[in-house]
């Protein structure tokens, strides 16, 4: 079997009490298959003035989201995102963001799984963005997350996730690191992307091991949050409102760009290129698939839970508990690990094997710094 597709992955991230609304309009519009998984939007409690901001150490407020995703055809990336747009009233901040980015399934998949519509739509959101999605130990998301928020340079989310692999190659060292992980993803303008990275592995220290990994990844358009603070408007309109609106006004986010506000590290940093390859299955089913691919050298991955929602209830639906992982590795690696998986029956009614990539143009991890040493 070798089975490839490429499509358009829409991830909407909403406020929770607007989960309601969003899954209505899915139902609504005949989306039969989306992904759902809960997650947070951290948010100062308290907005700084200016430079003074950088300097404060504001407290932060977790705001409840949904996260939401979708995979359809590229004809219908401007009909998803426009129909979570509407849904959720993503033009007012603090309802959440959506964004599309290209991935390619290598596995069979249910029917309607891949979103199709006539429909036309006309193009909705900014281009010239890129993603970047971190693993890091529980508990250390939260002062990246401060600092990118003093900065302005994105609302992240964060959601939770289990680490496998190098922790369990380090011996005594490994009572040190702990197997609970957090998720943190952010947007930005792609001219900030190489410098938000580097901030990002600076302050979350991810050279040394242990300390999770990180990548960016290339978005088609966005339309992002910009409520950065709880704090309440002293004028008309608030802070968040203005950007919104400059947004909308220059048709772009080329304005926003923070580069020179972050501090440039003088290290030189070993990136690699990749992709990450994303496992979906039955829930309970993970383990015993990861412990399969470390036979062919597969080291690490980070497991998270997602809801698989099939708005006809129909008996022959994927099952609706699942588990996903993230695998980072060289392109060389992919049929290899393609076969693992084929041949280890990952894709049969047992498991319900779901498997796309992402091609990865920048990532680093320890494993990278050593790499750099060698």
């Amino acid at each position: 079997m070798h089975f490839k597709q490429k499509a358009i992955r829409i991830t909407a991230i909403v406020h929770r009490d607007l989960t309601d609304l969003v899954v209505s309009a899915l139902k609504r519009n005949n989306i039969h298959y989306f992904h759902m998984e809960p997650g947070r939007y951290p948010v100062l409690a308290k907005r700084g003035w200016l430079l003074f901001d950088f300097y404060q150490n504001h407290s932060i407020i977790d705001t409840p989201v949904t996260i939401f995703e979708v995979s359809c055809e590229a004809s219908t990336e401007n009909f998803l995102l426009s129909l979570f747009r509407d849904a959720a009233e993503l033009n007012i901040p603090g309802h959440g963001s959506v964004y599309s980015e290209t991935i390619e399934f290598h596995s069979p998949l249910p029917t309607d799984y891949i979103v199709t519509t006539e429909e036309k739509t006309k193009t909705v959101g900014f281009s010239g963005l890129t993603g970047i999605f971190c693993i890091l130990p529980r508990g250390s998301a939260e002062p990246i997350a401060r600092l990118i928020l003093q900065n302005g340079v994105a609302v992240p989310t964060i959601s939770y996730g289990t680490g496998t692999g190098l922790r369990d190659q380090l011996g005594l060292l490994r009572i040190t690191i702990p197997k609970e992980k957090e998720i943190l993803k952010l947007v930005v303008h792609s001219s900030d992307a190489e410098h938000a990275m580097d901030f990002i592995i600076e302050v979350g220290r991810l050279d040394l091991p242990g300390r999770g990994f990180i990548f960016e990844f290339p978005i088609g358009r966005g339309l992002l949050n910009t409520k950065v603070s709880l704090e309440g408007p002293k004028q008309a309109a608030s802070m968040d409102q203005i950007i919104s609106a400059l947004d909308q006004l220059y048709g772009n986010m080329e304005w926003r760009k923070k580069s020179n506000q972050f501090r440039q590290s003088a290290r030189h940093r070993n990136y690699f290129e990749g992709v990450n390859v994303v496992i979906n299955c039955k829930e309970e089913s993970i383990e015993s698939t990861l412990a399969n691919l470390r036979k062919v050298g597969v080291s690490s991955s980070t497991i998270s839970l997602n809801k698989l929602v099939h708005s006809k209830n129909e008996k022959n639906a994927f099952t609706p508990a699942r588990e996903a992982a993230n695998i980072l590795i060289p392109k060389k690696n992919l049929s290899e690990v393609l076969s693992v998986l084929e041949e280890t029956g990952f894709f049969g009614e047992e498991t319900e094997g779901i498997v796309y990539t992402i091609e990865i143009p920048r990532a680093f991890s320890y494993q990278s710094k050593l790499g750099k040493r060698k």
